[in-house]
């Protein structure tokens, strides 16, 4: 188990964070480490960006270890490098640019990735999203891997398969940061009809911060400065952020990949 050239080391053991200024239900925190513990999976001890230490509870399967490791402790590591993280997939258009689609569990982020996938975009990251600078200080969303975690009881409808979740989507996998041409806020709604409205002004700056992969531990590990610039720069730039709300009980997934598609023309 890799993580962008982290060293993942399991098992390992793991101690507690006596000198903790953060904690939350399942995690404890200072400025360069993070303890996650995921009760009968393992503990994940994550410090410097670079490394990963995880203790197994006895029983516990690998590949559910796997799973955990890809969710909190994965974003640790990007936060401790400095570069945010958010809630979001991320799928590529056919001119190669990044299409962010943010939000909660349960916003449909993967049932439309999957849906824009079938359409021929590629895969750049599934949940969450680290979001850097380039050398032009243009954003770039970083691939992770081509792994896609459907919400329960929309897999079949969406058109994956049960075997595509881990194996059958690297065909589509983009392996190289690629630059973001669009955010999509995606939410629900008790309305009917899809709802989009453009997102201006200061509220694109914050905006970046309610999309953020579990805001709390981001606040508690995640320089200020590199925040700021990475949020100022997403914010400045000419590409539009759009809040998109579907109703809560009508499946709507070709009718958003719809909307994404002609939202990312030219």
């Amino acid at each position: 188990m890799r993580i962008d050239g982290a060293v993942i080391r399991c098992p390992a053991p793991v101690t507690d964070l006596a000198d903790a200024s953060h904690a939350g239900v399942l995690w404890r925190a200072n400025r360069g480490r993070l303890l996650f513990h995921v009760p009968q999976v393992a503990r994940y001890l994550v410090s410097g960006g670079n490394l990963v230490e995880i203790e197994p509870c006895t029983g516990a399967g690998a590949g559910t270890v796997r799973r955990f490791l890809r969710t909190t402790p994965a974003a640790a590591l990007y936060l401790q490098r400095g570069i945010p993280v958010l809630h979001a997939a991320v799928a590529v258009d056919a001119a190669g640019r990044a299409v962010v689609l943010a939000g909660d569990s349960g916003s449909g982020k993967s049932v439309l990735l999957t849906t824009l996938l079938r359409r021929g975009w590629g895969l750049l990251t599934d949940d969450l999203a680290p979001v850097a600078l380039d050398s032009n200080r243009v954003p770039v969303a970083l691939p992770m891997w081509p792994e896609i975690r459907p919400w329960p009881g929309h897999a079949d409808h969406a058109g994956l398969a049960a075997a595509d979740g881990d194996r059958g989507l690297d065909r589509a996998f983009v392996r190289e940061p690629r630059p973001i041409s669009a955010i999509w806020w995606l939410g629900v709604h008790g309305s009917d009809p899809v709802e989009t409205r453009a997102v201006e002004g200061i509220a694109r700056f914050d905006a970046f911060g309610a999309m953020a992969y579990n805001r709390l531990i981001a606040g508690a590990l995640l320089d200020r400065g590199s925040y700021l610039a990475v949020a100022g720069a997403v914010a400045g730039a000419a590409l539009p952020i759009r809040r998109l709300l579907r109703p809560r009980d009508r499946w709507t997934a070709d009718e958003l990949a719809h909307l994404v598609s002609g939202g990312c023309q030219g």
